[in-house]
């Protein structure tokens, strides 16, 4: 039987309404999608909240129409803006001698009274595991056997009370129950990289339009999180201004731009069409002192953080991805920031047939997470509710 989940994912730029089903050998069917434009978020708030309700709206009618189904239930994803990472290790002795899922969640509740969640107020939406040992074994992500202590990192996303209560009060209006709240952050995280990438550590840089996530998974955990509040959209902005241009044209200007340009590339010119219909012709060399310098600007912030911060959750063999939609589909944005940071750079996207594009990465991690939710509930037994509250590597503190 065919499990059909609809999930709702909130960037920078756009409100992106995904109904999936698994079918055959395909985990990610995307039957249905709504993709919305609005002006996002800042500063931990809505930029327009009164349109909030409209767009959500909008979004999953969109989605709705093409998959010829009414959603009635729905996986809401947290933004980066709005959750924090905590993570710490924690060891528990183990009096039975057995290494089984009832020390594994000791060692996790363990975790959890050491960062004294119960107290912060905020919403546990995942608890993940980077690594076990038993005793003084290796690290591994599936802790059995016998033993006398059992040790682990932990990390816990913890969402704002602020976002959950906005959102719910949006999906009432709308006659629409959330079935729960996750992290696209996490989803995103664990659908690019490989598993054996996340075992070594890696690194996803996901550009968007109003800000730049910063995110180190190792294992099932995000071990390491930052928002910089700089992304594409900065760009357009930018050379906006600087041509006294609508946004819309400077964001075609922007999307055609290519960085470290062959020679060919290097007397090319752009020719859009502004908000009258006109023609307008830009010479390359307009663009580039603009475009330029606000890439520059975003890698030196970029390798700063690494440099400062997230480089020590970083080992030698660790892979570093590029995606969003905010310069990973600009020619030669990889190579720039890959020799802005000192550290080779891929792209990353999902592998599905639908909108497999770093412009939905996070949407479609969410929905892989949002499958991991339904098949740990057919797990699980008790009443819907505590299901809900139970799931996957998100049971809550």
């Amino acid at each position: 039987m065919k499990t059909q989940i609809a999930a709702i994912d909130f960037g920078t730029s756009k409100i992106v309404t995904l109904i999936a089903q698994n079918s055959g050998m395909r985990r990610l069917d995307i039957i249905g999608s709504g993709t919305v434009p609005y002006d996002g978020y800042m500063d931990g708030d809505w930029n327009t909240p009164r349109q909030m309700v409209q767009r959500v709206h909008d979004s999953i009618a969109a989605a709705e129409m093409e998959a010829g189904i009414h959603v009635q239930e729905i996986y809401v994803g947290v933004p980066g803006e709005f959750m924090h990472v905590r993570s710490c290790e924690a060891e528990i002795d183990v009096p039975e001698g057995v290494i089984d899922e009832n020390a594994v969640n000791a060692v996790m509740d363990a975790a959890a009274e050491q960062l004294e969640l119960e107290d912060s107020g905020c919403l546990v939406l995942h608890r993940s595991p980077a690594w076990y040992m038993v005793d003084d074994g290796k690290r591994t992500m599936r802790p059995e056997g016998n033993g006398s202590r059992l040790k682990a990192s932990v990390s816990f996303i913890v969402a704002e009370p602020v976002v959950i209560e906005d959102i719910s009060e949006m999906m009432g209006v709308l006659g629409v129950t959330i079935l729960g709240f996750l992290s696209s952050t996490l989803g995103e995280a664990l659908l690019l990289p490989s598993l054996d990438e996340r075992d070594r550590g890696v690194m996803l840089i996901d550009c968007g339009y109003l800000n730049t996530e910063i995110s180190v998974v190792e294992g099932d955990a995000i071990t390491y999180h930052a928002i910089i509040p700089q992304g594409g959209g900065h760009m357009t902005a930018a050379l906006a201004e600087q041509l006294n241009i609508p946004m819309k044209t400077a964001e075609q200007i922007k999307r055609d731009y290519v960085f470290n340009p062959d020679d060919m590339d290097k007397d090319t010119f752009s020719e859009v069409s502004d908000e009258a219909g006109t023609r307008v012709t830009v010479p390359r060399e307009v663009v580039s002192e603009c475009l330029e310098a606000n890439m520059n600007e975003l890698t030196h912030m970029i390798d700063l953080t690494i440099r400062n911060d997230a480089g020590r959750y970083l080992g030698a063999r660790s892979q570093i991805y590029l995606t969003g939609g905010g310069i990973a589909m600009m020619r030669g944005a990889k190579e720039n920031l890959s020799a802005g940071i000192g550290r080779p750079v891929k792209l990353a996207a999902a592998k599905t047939s639908e909108l497999n594009s770093p412009v939905y990465a996070s949407s479609l991690g969410l929905a892989d997470l949002a499958f991991d939710s339904v098949e740990q509930v057919k797990q699980e037994e008790g009443s819907p509710l505590s299901k809900v509250k139970g799931f996957f590597r998100g049971r809550q503190a």
